[in-house]
């Protein structure tokens, strides 16, 4: 079985999602959320392929997967036998301006 490691900023999703939560729906939804979207990420220290490619999912060449998770989208990548959460991103999040940290400047789009 392999290792699962959270990157910082997926620790940091982990503990937005579950504040969220607890302000809008109380902490038992959010404990049971947090197992939930938890139970799966330890999956994938068994099944590390059981996520799906990103560039199934768009015309990006990237060795991040993605595995969906109630309403987040649980990105990672596979390092040797170490499974790499790199981010947890709600689903109506712009996950690929968060994972490749595209910004777009408001001032120079209205030049062009």
């Amino acid at each position: 079985m392999g290792k699962v490691e959270y990157s910082p900023k997926a620790q940091e999703d982990l503990w937005k999602i579950r504040a969220y939560i607890i302000e809008n729906f109380g902490i038992d939804t959010a404990q049971k959320a947090l197992v939930k979207i938890t139970a799966s990420i330890n999956r994938l220290g068994e099944y590390p392929l059981l996520g799906v490619s990103l560039s199934k999912m768009f015309d990006v060449s990237t060795d991040y997967m993605y595995l969906f998770c109630g309403k987040n989208y649980v990105f990672y990548r596979i390092e040797g036998n170490i499974v790499k959460v790199v981010r947890v991103l709600n689903e109506q999040q712009d996950f690929l301006r968060v994972l490749f940290e595209i910004y777009i400047d408001s001032d120079e789009d209205e030049d062009q």
